[in-house]
């Protein structure tokens, strides 16, 4: 049931299980997005809780996540030159791509 996503090339995967690990994730995005933006070299995978009772707090980690990010990038007066993709990474995980426009041409080219 793994995605052919789950293959995607990221510079790293970060699994987030609660709202504490999101600000962490995000300093850390927005520090490589902003030493990247000119080589457009940027993707990364964020791993969300997945199951029968999760769903509901995978929605508000995703929000939560995606708030932060933008508000970081625009506090840093960067534009969001981003794609993103959600599918289903395992049995345990939803996963989510965040990448450069050309990251997801080159991969979408080898498959």
């Amino acid at each position: 049931m793994t995605s052919q996503y789950a293959s995607f090339p990221v510079t790293e995967t970060i699994d987030i299980r609660e709202l504490s690990d999101i600000r962490r994730a995000v300093d850390k995005m927005i520090e490589s997005y902003a030493s990247q933006a000119d080589d457009a070299v940027f993707s990364y995978r964020i791993l969300l809780p997945r199951g029968e009772k999760l769903t509901g707090k995978a929605k508000k980690l995703g929000v939560a996540f995606q708030g932060e990010f933008l508000l970081g990038l625009r506090r840093k007066n960067l534009a969001p030159k981003v794609r993103e993709l959600r599918y289903l990474h395992d049995e345990e995980h939803y996963g989510w791509l965040l990448a450069s426009p050309q990251v997801f041409e080159q991969f979408e080219k080898k498959s």
